[in-house]
């Protein structure tokens, strides 16, 4: 059981970004996750916007 709080991407210790949009559960060690974590986020957007279209 992990008590330290990890990055939402990559799973490692220590994350020094907080996500504004979700502080709770998004953290990101770095830009670099931050960005893929933005970038999954837009397609789960995208993919349930389709979805709701169809």
């Amino acid at each position: 059981m992990r008590l330290e709080p990890r990055c939402s991407h990559c799973d490692s210790e220590d994350p020094k970004i907080i996500s504004l949009r979700n502080p709770a559960f998004e953290r990101y060690c770095g830009r670099f996750c931050l960005d893929k974590g933005h970038e999954n986020f837009i397609r789960w957007i995208r993919r349930t916007n389709a979805e709701v279209a169809s």
